[in-house]
C-alpha cells in the first residue's frame, strides 16, 4: 500500500471542505501583483509629471527673470543719466530677488512632492515584492514531490 496517496491527496484536494482552492489563491495573488505593478506605474508617472511641471515652472521663472534683468540695465543705464527714476530700478531688483525666491520654492516644493510620492512607490514595491515572494513560495510549497521529479 502506497503510504503518500491517502494522506497527500487529501491535503492537496481543493474540493475538500476547509481546503484553500490553489487556483483561487493563485488568482487572488496575481490579482493583487497586477494592482499593485498598476500602482507603481501611476507612482512613476506622478513623479514624472512632477518633474515635468518643475522644468516648465523653472523656464518661466528664467524667462521672467531674463526680462526683469534686460529691463533693468537697461533702467540702470538710463539712471545714470538721470533719464528714469531711481525708484524704477529698484522695483526692477525688487522683482529679480522675488523671481530668485520663486524659483528656490519651486525647487523645494517640487523636492518635497517627489519624496512624498517616493514614499509611496517604496510602500507599493516593498508590497509588490512580497506579494511576488508569497507567490513563489506557495507555488513551490503547494508543488508535491514527484512533481519536482
Amino acid at each position: 500500500m502506497d503510504a503518500y496517496t491517502p494522506l497527500a491527496q487529501s491535503t492537496i484536494d481543493a474540493s475538500q471542505p476547509g481546503q484553500p482552492d490553489p487556483l483561487a489563491l493563485d488568482h487572488l495573488l496575481h490579482s493583487k501583483s497586477r494592482i499593485l505593478r498598476t500602482k507603481l506605474e501611476v507612482l512613476a508617472s506622478e513623479i514624472q509629471a512632477r518633474f515635468a511641471l518643475w522644468d516648465r515652472n523653472r523656464e518661466r521663472i528664467h524667462t521672467g527673470k531674463g526680462s526683469v534683468e534686460a529691463l533693468l540695465d537697461q533702467s540702470t543705464h538710463l539712471a545714470r543719466y538721470h533719464l528714469q527714476h531711481q525708484r524704477d530700478v529698484t522695483r526692477l531688483h525688487e522683482s529679480a530677488l522675488r523671481l530668485e525666491s520663486e524659483r528656490r520654492h519651486e525647487d523645494i516644493q517640487c523636492w518635497r512632492d517627489v519624496v512624498q510620492v517616493m514614499r509611496d512607490f517604496l510602500d507599493a514595491w516593498e508590497t509588490h515584492e512580497q506579494a511576488r515572494n508569497r507567490s513563489i513560495f506557495l507555488h513551490h510549497a503547494g508543488s508535491r514531490p514527484e512533481d519536482s521529479v
